[in-house]
């Protein structure tokens, strides 16, 4: 039987960054590579953090600002970026605040990362506690630990290994679970939007109760996309009904434009608007500006103006970027990410019920909370 002072679980982005800091643990990982989750970030170019004020970047995790603040504040962008500047990788900061490796290349960000002792393809199968032990069953073989650190994820992209199995385990070890959502997510719409694939709107308004934002839309084949789309995802769980303007142009102004120009082309100059969103959205047809009836504006109303799409994230936990939900918050220590059901287990990263706005604040939230733990970690050993 193998024994270790301290077991990392999960080779994702907070396993791999603890696993860099603290080369004497061992990290288990399921796949045959690691990071392949982190892989995708950003396009393929991992955009591993935003710039900003620590107070600035805490005000991205929605109702989890203050579990988040003491890791940020300990180990927040600027310290992250130095980080990686040790390892040899160097970083810049787009114009939208976005941080990237300046090779834009998120295996470079894996490689700098894969430092400490990584065992691959060890699917863990059990863990239970004995007096202060961890006893991990594996499908290789079984390891005893002082420490453990589930490092596992949540169940966005299963194909990367973050399937969500691994709430089980720690289910098994006391844990409550909050349930699963899909985050930063597109969402699948209940309307006729064929024809749309691929059209980006900007200056689109977008109201979901009282949560009202503004921005570009990109249609998908069944749905729509765009970042203000991905950060409300997270609100949407059953059929859930959508207000889209995507045009500031009021109906009513359709009947002040002036010519004989085919109606449809006088309303894309009026509006800068896509000549086949209005096309497909729209049943004008060859009519002439004069031409338009009431029945006319009433469908530019409804379909353009005050578009009210029923929208869901059903079925797309495989889509979304990262996972709403995931271990009760409430029952980890902030500051050292420590259990307090659990002595000397750890809880990092997207295991946790903690989500943030798209950006590069979960990588953030990835990163600080692994330091925060091999913090603990080395003050206790």
């Amino acid at each position: 039987m193998m024994k270790r002072k301290t077991v990392i679980i999960g080779g994702g982005a907070s396993g791999l960054f603890l696993s860099s800091l603290l080369p004497s643990a061992i990290l288990l990982e399921k796949n045959n590579e690691v990071g392949k989750k982190l892989l995708l970030t950003g396009g393929g170019k991992c955009n591993l953090t935003h710039e900003g004020s620590e107070r600035e970047i805490v005000n991205h995790y929605y109702d989890k600002k203050r579990f988040v603040s003491p890791a940020i504040y300990t180990f927040g962008p600027d310290k992250i970026r130095d980080y990686f500047s040790s390892l040899s990788l160097e970083t810049y900061v787009r114009e939208d605040g976005k941080v990237f490796p300046v090779t834009d290349n998120s295996h470079d960000v894996v490689e700098a990362l894969t430092k400490g002792d990584i065992q691959y393809n060890s699917n863990v199968i059990s863990i239970s506690k004995r007096d202060n032990t961890f006893h991990i069953v594996t499908n290789k073989e079984e390891i005893e630990a002082d420490k453990l650190v589930m490092a596992t994820g949540g169940a966005s992209y299963p194909a990367t290994g973050s399937d969500g199995k691994a709430f089980s385990l720690l289910s098994s070890l006391g844990h409550k679970i909050i349930p699963l959502r899909p985050a930063l997510t597109s969402l699948k719409v209940k309307d006729d939007i064929e024809g749309l694939e691929g059209l980006t709107i900007d200056g689109v308004t977008i109201k979901y109760r009282k949560i009202k934002k503004e921005g570009s839309l990109l249609f998908t084949r069944n749905g729509i996309s765009g970042p203000e789309i991905f950060n409300l995802s997270r609100e949407i769980e059953n059929e859930e009904r959508l207000d889209i303007s995507l045009s500031s142009f009021p109906p009513q102004e359709l009947f002040h434009l002036k010519g004989n120009q085919k109606a449809i082309k006088a309303l894309h100059e009026a509006t800068a608007l896509p000549l086949r969103l209005l096309e497909t959205r729209l049943s004008w047809g060859e009519k002439k500006i004069g031409d338009l009836s009431k029945k006319d504006a009433e469908e530019y109303r409804d379909r353009i103006y005050s578009w009210s799409p029923i929208v869901t994230t059903k079925g797309m936990m495989s889509a979304g970027m990262v996972t709403r939900g995931g271990v009760d918050t409430k029952e980890v220590d902030s500051t050292t990410f420590m259990s307090k059901l659990v002595p000397n287990l750890y809880i990092i990263g997207e295991a946790l019920d903690v989500d943030g706005e798209c950006g590069g604040y979960n990588l953030t939230f990835a990163f600080a909370s692994a330091y925060s733990a091999y913090k603990s970690i080395i003050d206790n050993n």
